[in-house]
């Protein structure tokens, strides 16, 4: 599920939910209102009749106990006309009777005069009345505080003492009514209440779409820079002029960007010194070893055109660099493709590492094939130079020794080379290329590494400068069949 429909479903729930619990604490609180109000009806109901009522009337029919007596029918007709006029749909009045303490136990409460005219709920005289639990307290007016449930239904109750020529209760009147007045009252709130949910909900749904489209919008940015990002694109960026959270990932998410950006220019620099091979082994290998000074077994191979200079004295200044460009192109690419390095341009010429910066234990097989495919590549771009007159020759001489290798330089400009006399020698057997009328020359350090690779030929030695011992040297054209 998406993070907008997340937040849409959210929205939809807090609303519902929010407006259902405000909905509720209404009902509740108008249903208290109304209930307060109902009670205080059916309470002044009762006050009114208990003043009304002849309390010399409720002691006789107390003492009678007999519904025939003129007190009994006087008091029964009283009590049917006041019951009769609050049988209205504000109050409900069901019934209005008398109730005295019993002469045998005070804790007992009687049936006085009851209008009611249907027997199954008339009480008679002296009939004793059960009070639901609640009790009755015959010297004060009072009310339920909630509706009461019995075998005759649910109603609400209230009572007030009737007093004697004394001043003391004789009896109370008891008022009993239903709840159909305040559950009309509710109904149609309940009904309101329903509606607006339903409207919340009607109204929620696009409020909350809009919202959610809103507050996605920075996400679904994010989104398309991230994959715009993945499918290299590293120039993307995102708005990041927000003050919040999202402000704060699209920073993050451009520096990250701009990061990869700049890895990926580093990357395509040091694409043109090193063959991808070399390059990924590294940048995966998460280490600085590119950097680090490091003294190791390396193959250094030299290659220099002869006679450029005198070459270049007959061509046009642009056809010079069109040839230079286009031959230097094609001599490093076969240096890549044999895990070689670029070391530097010199002039005509250029310096290659085998061996560095990552291990390689057939360096010197890759040097020499690498230099057999030069001399091949050499001979197509002279035929497709012959219309230009130019035909070039190229020298190159191969060492395997020690060497110090590393980043070289100052901390304004640095240079990944190899230093030592295995480079030395290297530019030495390059050189004597031309003396011997060769194209490739090779040490006897490479030789032995790979003399049954290929077909070499014994030059005899060299003397190389630094060195007292002369050195073997070996020439070699083409690979073993």
């Amino acid at each position: 599920m998406t993070y907008r429909r997340k937040l849409l479903l959210a929205l939809i729930a807090f609303a519902l939910l929010t407006n259902s619990l405000s909905l509720t604490v209404l009902y509740q609180l108008a249903h208290h209102y109304l209930y307060l109000e109902y009670r205080a009806k059916v309470q002044s109901i009762a006050i009114t009749t208990a003043r009304l009522v002849d309390g010399e009337s409720v002691l006789a029919v107390r003492t009678e106990r007999d519904d025939k007596s003129p007190a009994y029918i006087a008091l029964q007709k009283q009590l049917r006309d006041v019951r009769d006029a609050n049988r209205r749909d504000d109050t409900k009045v069901e019934r209005l009777f008398t109730v005295a303490a019993s002469a045998m136990d005070p804790k007992v409460i009687e049936i006085g005069a009851d209008p009611e005219e249907n027997p199954q709920f008339h009480g008679r005289p002296g009939e004793v009345y059960r009070t639901g639990g609640l009790g009755l307290d015959l010297s004060r007016a009072a009310a339920d505080e909630e509706f009461v449930v019995d075998q005759f239904g649910t109603y609400f109750r209230a009572h007030a003492p009737v007093f004697d020529k004394a001043g003391k209760p004789a009896g109370a009147v008891v008022v009993e009514t239903q709840p159909d007045w305040v559950k009309r009252k509710l109904r149609p709130l309940l009904w309101s209440i329903l509606l607006s949910l339903a409207l919340a909900l009607l109204l929620a749904i696009p409020a909350a779409a809009v919202i959610a489209s809103w507050a996605s919008r920075p996400l679904r940015a994010l989104r398309e820079a991230v994959n715009k990002v993945a499918k290299g694109d590293l120039a993307a960026r995102l708005d990041d002029g927000q003050n919040d959270e999202f402000g704060e990932v699209a920073r993050a998410v451009n520096g990250m960007a701009a990061g990869l950006q700049e890895r990926d220019r580093v990357k395509s620099a040091f694409a043109r010194y090193v063959s991808h091979q070399v390059m990924d082994s590294i940048m995966a290998s998460g280490t600085d070893g590119v950097l680090r000074g490091d003294r190791r077994r390396v193959s250094v191979l030299f290659s220099d055109i002869r006679g450029f200079s005198t070459i270049s004295e007959n061509l046009p200044p642009e056809t010079v660099v069109q040839v230079l460009n286009e031959y230097f192109e094609v001599m490093v690419e076969v240096i890549f493709r044999h895990r070689g390095t670029l070391d530097k341009f010199i002039g005509d010429g250029l310096m290659a590492l085998f061996g560095a910066p990552e291990e390689d234990p057939r360096q010197e097989e890759h040097a020499l094939m690498a230099a057999i495919e030069m001399q091949s590549e050499l001979e197509k771009l002279s035929r497709k130079w012959e219309p230009l007159g130019v035909k070039l020759k190229i020298g190159i001489g191969i060492n395997t020794g020690p060497a110090i290798v590393g980043s070289i330089g100052s901390p304004r400009r640095m240079e990944y080379t190899a230093v030592g006399d295995t480079v030395n020698v290297a530019s030495r057997l390059e050189s004597a290329t031309k003396d011997l009328g060769v194209n490739i020359l090779v040490s006897e350090f490479t030789y032995y590494a790979v003399k049954s690779s290929f077909p070499f030929q014994r030059m005899g030695t060299v003397q190389v400068k630094g060195r007292q011992e002369p050195l073997t040297v070996y020439s070699v054209d083409s690979p073993a069949a």
